[in-house]
């Protein structure tokens, strides 16, 4: 049986190095007999990412599509996974490790490396090589993206928009203006009026955690200057919400300087939610 499995693999690491050559693309050799081709197209940089490379322990976030050798869809999928110990295929592992933020590539996998001897039922058959097109971005669950935040290395707007375009659940974040999202929850059968004036219940957390507050508070509608400015903005563009969540850089809050008595740190995106009560 070891002597069965040593000859599948050498072929199908033979079919992927024939099937790579073609391609006149360079390569690199991986570990598991996997090769990669990193995407010609320049990846988009930050200050603050340039030349990061996912090391053990980062965690990244894998958008990725499944062909056969002869370049047939399989399947395709989406993970997040920390480097050498997520749950995820070797190939995935080994490929995350040469790559940094927000590049492409191309994974070339014998299947002892990618997804085995079971394959996935009914999309990817035992025992199949496969080409891995993928993207692979830095998590925003990683948590040195936070310290490279606030210590104004990393683009607050960058970062926020990376953290409300990954978040899970019901409904897409809706970018209100540039430092600023919005997702509205629920509404009121029509509009607030001008100079209404409704009872704000806010909590307002940093996107880390380490700050909590609750407050409340009457706002006279459409008044300026009641609100810190993102909450201004995002009230604007929902005028039935009722209750919405708001994300902002710290220049449209407390500024970027942040607010001590508050316990906000200079440089800290927030996040706020909001009830208009009756």
């Amino acid at each position: 049986m070891v002597e069965f499995n040593e000859a599948r693999f050498q072929e199908e690491c033979a079919a992927i190095d024939s099937a790579v050559v073609k391609t006149g693309l360079p390569f690199d050799i991986l570990p598991g007999g996997v090769l990669l081709q990193r995407d010609i197209t320049a990846p988009r940089m930050q200050e603050g990412l340039k030349g990061w490379q996912a090391s053990p322990g980062d965690r990244v976030q894998w958008a990725w599509e499944a062909y056969t050798l002869g370049g047939s869809l399989l399947t395709s999928g989406a993970d997040e996974f920390d480097v050498e110990r997520g749950a995820v295929p070797r190939a995935f592992h080994e490929a995350a490790k040469s790559l940094g933020h927000d590049v492409g590539a191309d994974v070339w996998s014998p299947s002892v490396s990618a997804f085995g001897v079971r394959g996935v039922p009914e999309e990817i058959p035992p025992f199949t090589p496969v080409r891995l097109h993928v993207r692979q971005t830095r998590s925003v669950e990683d948590t040195a993206w936070w310290g490279a935040v606030q210590r104004g290395v990393l683009d607050e707007a960058f970062w926020l928009e990376n953290a409300v375009q990954s978040m899970k659940g019901q409904g897409r974040p809706v970018k209100v203006t540039e430092g600023v999202w919005a997702q509205m929850h629920s509404e009121h059968s029509k509009p607030r009026e001008v100079d209404e004036t409704v009872l704000l219940r806010i909590r307002t957390t940093t996107l880390d955690g380490s700050m909590k507050r609750e407050t409340q508070m009457e706002w006279q509608v459409g008044t300026q200057d009641q609100l810190v400015p993102a909450l201004e903005q995002a009230l604007a563009s929902v005028p039935t919400a009722q209750t919405l969540t708001v994300w902002c850089t710290s220049s449209m809050a407390f500024g970027r300087d942040g607010s001590p008595e508050a316990g906000i740190a200079p440089h800290t995106p927030l996040q706020f939610e909001v009830e208009m009560a009756q």
